[in-house]
């Protein structure tokens, strides 16, 4: 927080600034990954624009994706600590993250922590659910979370800068600024964040930047370079071993752990390079990483660090069809782990097709080839269709895959796991929307997914095997309505996840709630923009079959009130108005991890325009 008052002095001394986004052929939806052609996207994909991820009192990546229907948002350590994202019955390991369409690498485990991730420089985030293995390759079984950094239109310029304060001694501060010219675009956000944490030895500090540069070369194309750093130290609870039934608000701070803690470093740099125009581009990015976690647990202490090098080439041809071609390393260093390397390469090609007005096919395949496992195909096909501009019908059916993690082949607790394939999945899903002239607008999707050579822990040997199948059904409902002065929007998920291992029968599997529901309003009265959201859960369990820990089904509901005042804009919000004690998930070592009770926050944000 020290470096807040330089910062805010330079912005409040910036004269005559404005911004406007840019929407030139370099921004592109992840459906298509080709930069001049906008195919159509399906029903159930989503789009958060500039404007959404403004919203008050959202200080974290997750803060900013939670109620994305298609989305679960699982937490632990408060709302500022650790925090995944997975979609459709499948876990945070299967869905992939990627910032300028380069991949965010993972911890050792195949995880993507959102909190690592600064929030203050995007500009957009497109969510596409379902199976993207064929052209994202790995681990996208699940779907995929694309990110992409704040752009301007040439001669825009922007500065802002935001503070606020809460409960359990939580403070923020971010700034972003930017300018564009004719050849030069840059643009930054960094972050701050602190809080005493709500359960005992949770205390955090956590710093994150995030940047872009974009250069234009005139004949010769563009180059970009685009990077984030973030910091993070926090202790670790590791849960409470007060039960659920016993939680009062009090209570559940209590922590198993008063010594454990974590540091965290995560480094991310790419550059990338593209050249040509409708009738052929190219795209070249070279990306390198770093994810590097240090933790004293069990009264020693660990570390693990992952580094990725990735380079990549990506054609596009008659505007309509990408060929693609991706190599990378990932290199393991850890004192329990070891030190280990696993190289890869995918290919990739895809091509829409528009047959009929408002109809679009597109068909795409990916060849990964892996020292991790043998060469893997991901096809699919995929049809949009939109008769007029009230409905629009989609579906498609693939393959995807998630491969084997560094934990998964090298657990120093069990035997080595010689000949482990990679989980497949055959994919299928179709939807409808309708929306009206006078706003108001429905969605209903629905899914299945036929699961192949499932990773699991055998318990004889705790060696991670091919031992399970399963399936994830479900359905995706939303509707909802928009005006100037008021929008409204609820969803509803119903979801089916079962798994079994060998010729026995099928168990509901662990950390899958049937129903989930998200909803929201917001109203603009009086000088007020006024919100309130909420989300909810029905009970899950820790283990197989409705066994192990129980998890109670939770309703939490925020409010936000905020006024623009010039320049400035004052808000302040209420998270849990209704004192909920719950929790998200749970082990069973640890027991519970507990969220907080009702939460206060005031804020004051600083926009020039």
């Amino acid at each position: 927080m020290r470096i807040m008052p330089a910062l805010f002095l330079l912005l409040f001394c910036s004269p005559d600034l404005y911004s406007a986004d840019k929407t030139g052929p370099d921004v592109f939806f992840s459906i298509s990954r080709t930069a001049a052609y906008r195919a159509l996207p399906p029903v159930d994909a989503r789009t958060l624009d500039a404007a959404a991820l403004e919203r008050q009192g959202t200080a974290s990546l997750a803060d900013l994706l939670e109620g994305s229907l298609p989305l679960t948002i699982r937490r632990l350590n408060g709302p500022l600590g650790l925090a995944t994202v997975s979609m459709r019955g499948f876990q945070a390991k299967q869905t992939a993250v990627f910032m300028d369409d380069v991949r965010v690498p993972s911890d050792i485990t195949g995880t993507v922590d959102l909190s690592l991730i600064p929030a203050a420089g995007l500009g957009k985030v497109e969510i596409l659910p379902g199976a993207a293995s064929s052209i994202y390759g790995g681990n996208a079984e699940g779907g995929v979370v694309q990110l992409f950094t704040r752009r301007l239109s040439p001669g825009a310029r922007l500065a802002g800068a935001e503070a606020s304060c809460g409960s359990y001694a939580a403070r923020h501060g971010s700034v972003k600024a930017g300018a564009a010219g004719r050849r030069l675009e840059v643009f930054f956000g960094g972050s701050s964040d602190a809080s005493a944490g709500f359960q005992q030895n949770s205390k955090l500090d956590k710093a994150a930047a995030n940047g872009r540069v974009s250069l234009a070369l005139g004949a010769a194309g563009s180059l970009t370079f685009t990077g984030f750093v973030s910091r993070l130290k926090t202790g670790l609870p590791s849960g409470t071993p007060v039960p659920v039934a016993d939680w009062d608000g009090s209570k559940e701070r209590t922590a198993n752990s008063l010594t454990d803690r974590q540091t965290s470093k995560r480094n991310f740099l790419s550059g990338s390079w593209s050249v040509g125009g409708n009738d052929l581009a190219l795209r070249v990015d070279s990306s390198l990483s770093s994810n590097d976690i240090e933790a004293f647990q069990w009264g020693a202490l660990n570390g693990a660090k992952v580094t990725d090098r990735a380079l990549a080439a990506r054609l596009t041809l008659a505007r309509t069809a990408v060929l693609g071609a991706e190599s990378a390393v990932s290199r393991l260093a850890s004192g329990t782990y070891g030190d280990h390397a696993l190289d890869s390469a995918g290919f990739f090609a895809q091509k829409t097709f528009s047959p009929a007005e408002g109809l679009e096919l597109t068909p795409g395949a990916r060849l990964d080839k892996s020292a991790g496992f043998k060469s893997r195909v991901s096809p699919k096909l995929a049809a949009v269709y939109a008769p007029d501009e009230k409905w629009k019908f989609s579906a498609s059916g693939g393959y995807g895959f998630q491969a084997p993690t560094f934990a998964d082949l090298y657990n120093p607790w069990a035997a080595p796991a010689p000949g482990l394939k990679p989980e497949t999945s055959l994919n299928v899903n179709a939807a409808v929307s309708y929306g009206s002239p006078d706003g108001w607008y429905a969605g209903l999707a629905g899914y299945y997914s036929d699961i192949k050579d499932r990773i699991a822990l055998d318990p004889v040997t705790w060696a991670a095997a091919n031992l399970d199948a399963g399936f994830n059904t479900g359905l995706e409902a939303e509707a909802g309505y928009r005006a100037d002065e008021v929008t409204a929007s609820a969803g509803y998920v119903r979801n089916i996840s079962m798994v079994k291992t060998g010729g026995a029968g099928y168990k509901l599997l662990n950390f899958s709630p049937a129903q989930r529901f998200t909803g929201s309003v917001t109203v603009k009265a009086a000088g007020l923009d006024l919100g309130l959201s909420g989300r909810g859960a029905a009970r899950q369990y820790t283990g197989r079959g409705k066994t192990g820990l129980r998890l109670p089904e939770f309703w939490v509901f925020g409010f936000t009130a905020a006024r623009k005042l010039g320049a400035l804009e004052v808000w302040g919000g209420v998270g849990n108005i209704f004192d909920r004690h719950y929790a998200e998930t749970a082990d069973a070592f640890n027991g519970w991890f507990p969220q907080p009770g009702r939460t206060f926050t005031a804020g004051l944000k600083a926009r020039f325009l």
